[in-house]
């Protein structure tokens, strides 16, 4: 079957479904909060399980992309250990970071170590700081960096869901492999446009869970690389944004935010009754191509 018949057999199940072709998992081994303020990752070449019977030839940290979730608290003093056992170098840019970006290396082949104080509370990427950038993230190395604010979250406990939208460049061949493609990444054409790396995971049939009357927290990371996205709950008007992540830049009653390539934000709302809330990007190419999903409400 030819490369271009295949994506469009991908595509078509996605517009004929009207489900979402994403992961998005609200929690699991690759998004656990980290038991400590030092972390160790590892940079692997991989071929990765992106959904829908389609591998991606990724360059990754810890084997998974996205990334390990870190997760600190402000006012935290965070190391960090990158070990890179790749012929190739690479770096590890952690915006929370307010240090000299010579630190993030770029240039690795062995180990890179650092440290900083986590001051500023947000939501925020970290990605490979290899040349070129483009290239480093657009294969797969990024993550999400959560750091709570020292009193906690101004609303208190809720359901806290961490989504991180990316992008993925290349055709699948006619085995479903898809070799990422530089030229598209310039180009800023990309295949997909996915949640937490992989597709067809919280569509209708595997929805996230939410309650009834419950407040629900996304910690939302956009890591790009090249794409704006603007975010959005049908049936839901949040109650309360924090652009960045952070407590001080709030917003309140509106239905969406524009989230640039290396943005965060957070969002919190709350559902009145039981049902789908389907989580979008409201670019309605980039949804075509994967960036929806499911939270299914339940009393």
């Amino acid at each position: 079957m030819a490369a271009n018949s295949v994506r469009a057999r991908h595509l078509s199940k996605v517009a004929l479904a009207a489900i979402a072709i994403v992961f998005a998992a609200a929690w699991g081994p690759a998004w656990a909060q980290a038991p400590a303020t030092n972390f160790k990752v590892t940079i692997e070449k991989k071929r990765i399980d992106v959904g829908d019977g389609m591998t991606y030839d990724a360059w990754t940290f810890d084997g998974i992309v996205p990334g390990p979730q870190l997760r600190v608290r402000q006012g935290d003093e965070v190391s960090v250990e990158l070990l890179n056992t790749t012929p190739d170098a690479h770096g590890l840019n952690i915006h929370a970071a307010q240090i000299s970006p010579e630190h993030f290396g770029g240039a690795t082949k062995g180990t890179l170590q650092y440290k900083f104080r986590a001051d500023v509370p947000g939501v925020f990427v970290y990605h490979c700081n290899g040349i070129p950038i483009l290239d480093h993230i657009g294969h797969g190395m990024y993550g999400a960096v959560l750091v709570d604010p020292k009193n906690g979250w101004p609303s208190g406990p809720a359901q806290e869901i961490t989504l991180v939208q990316s992008e993925l460049y290349g055709t699948p061949r006619a085995n479903g492999r898809i070799i990422p493609d530089h030229t598209k990444m310039l180009e800023a054409h990309p295949d997909f446009v996915v949640f937490n790396g992989q597709l067809n995971k919280s569509g209708a049939e595997h929805p996230i869970s939410i309650k009834v009357g419950r407040l629900v927290r996304i910690f939302f990371v956009n890591a790009g690389p090249n794409l704006t996205s603007t975010f959005h709950v049908a049936g839901v008007i949040f109650s309360t944004i924090y652009h960045g992540g952070n407590p001080d830049n709030l917003l309140h009653g509106t239905d969406n935010l524009v989230v640039g390539p290396s943005t965060g934000a957070v969002f919190e709302f709350k559902v009145t009754e039981p049902g789908d809330y389907r989580f979008m990007d409201l670019d309605r190419a980039h949804e075509y191509n994967g960036a929806m999903g499911v939270f299914r409400a339940e009393p």
